[in-house]
């Protein structure tokens, strides 16, 4: 699978250097954040992972489709996960839990924007699916009792094992979800955009569990020319 988005990736390149649209690169923070739950019977458990900061970085192209709509597919490395902490006082002593997980995808959005003028330059709105693909992830256990605290670090491995019996915590590598985002393109092809994400897929690969991703980003992204007459 993982091919095959480095494939749709580069047909994208392909396309947009024989129809002459814009390309660019883009750059930000992503405020990720995921819920995780454990159903036994009737009884679901829920825990909701807090904002963790991470990094986006990536390309991206522009292809016009009508006056002032245009697809708008993305290649990012983008940093998922979240933090999670909890706490509980038996016989006067208070036991601390935090978590804190990252995890590392490759992900193609594929957006469908349509262009407002403002001003000197144009509002972006737009809207579409992702397919994420997870390479590499974290997780850092933290548990403190009485003054003592112990730490677990541990690999996250996107090969989908269920029941494994290793160290390792193990996930299911393909994420599908969807995009929102809102912009402002300037007339200098500086591009600045917020948007927001969401994981449609269960990637725990355990009965009885579901875990879910969802973030916002905010990122500065440079266009290199404007090569389109529709721009």
């Amino acid at each position: 699978m993982k091919k095959i988005i480095l494939f749709a990736a580069f047909a994208v390149v392909a396309f947009a250097t024989q129809a002459q649209v814009k390309f660019g690169v883009q750059a930000g923070i992503n405020g990720a954040s995921a819920k995780q739950e454990f159903t036994s019977g009737s009884s679901t458990n829920t825990q909701k992972f807090d904002t963790k900061i991470g990094l986006t970085i990536g390309a991206v192209a522009e292809l016009p489709i009508a006056s002032s709509f245009y697809f708008r597919p993305e290649l990012n490395f983008t940093q998922k996960g979240g933090k999670y902490s909890d706490s509980e006082t038996l016989g006067g002593v208070t036991y601390k839990y935090e978590n804190k997980v990252t995890l590392n995808y490759l992900e193609l959005p594929l957006n469908f924007v349509y262009k407002l003028d403002a001003g000197s330059g144009k509002i972006l709105l737009g809207a579409g699916p992702s397919i994420g693909f997870g390479i590499s992830g974290k997780s850092n256990e933290k548990e403190t009792a009485g003054g003592t605290t112990d730490e677990v670090k541990t690999d996250i491995k996107f090969d989908g094992k269920k029941d494994a019996t290793d160290d390792n915590y193990h996930l299911k590598s393909l994420d599908f979800g969807a995009n929102a985002l809102v912009g402002y393109e300037m007339t200098n092809n500086l591009v600045f955009k917020a948007g927001y994400s969401i994981g449609l897929s269960n990637i725990s690969p355990e009965d009885n569990t579901k875990f879910k991703n969802k973030g916002f980003n905010v990122t500065i992204g440079y266009n290199f020319g404007a090569k389109s007459s529709n721009n």
